[in-house]
């Protein structure tokens, strides 16, 4: 049985599932991003098709998808290792450098990507992130609140 509370628990398996649904989608940019990431970006609005690129244009597009699906499964297996030591019972200080580790992670790739996407006038780009680092943000909130050794810490 587990010391952690049950909702530490909670988040840290969603937290832990959720690094691993964007690894598995990182992973299809890379083999399949043609068919997978640029209907997604379309959708947005930013994806090649709704830019009206040829095929030249296109094809430089799917190569920088495979590129961006690279590092998210690189960063994924980085986060998951974390993310493993921010479920640690027995190491309530592993727990919270875990979990600050991720949140300062999460929370720089937001600030530059978004800063980014905003500077360049893509808006919608910007808010693709939203989902994103609420997806990993959330769950790593309620774990800080909800561990017992932290309840009277600032993160």
């Amino acid at each position: 049985m587990s010391s952690l509370p049950q909702s530490y628990q909670m988040a840290h398996t969603f937290l832990k599932r959720a690094v691993q649904l964007v690894a598995v989608y990182g992973l299809g940019m890379v083999v399949a991003g043609e068919q997978l990431a640029i209907p997604i970006f379309d959708a947005f609005g930013f994806g090649p098709s709704s830019r009206g690129l040829n095929r030249t244009g296109t094809d430089y597009v799917v190569f920088a998808f495979g590129v961006l699906g690279s590092v998210l499964v690189g960063w994924m297996s980085l986060i998951g290792s974390m993310v493993e030591l921010a479920g640690a019972e027995n190491d309530a200080s592993i727990r919270a450098k875990a979990r600050r580790s991720l949140i300062m992670s999460t929370g720089i790739w937001f600030l530059f990507d978004t800063t980014f996407s905003l500077g360049k006038g893509e808006v919608t780009h910007a808010m693709f992130n939203i989902p994103f680092a609420t997806l990993l943000g959330g769950p790593l909130y309620v774990m800080h609140k909800n561990d017992t050794v932290d309840k009277n810490k600032s993160i």
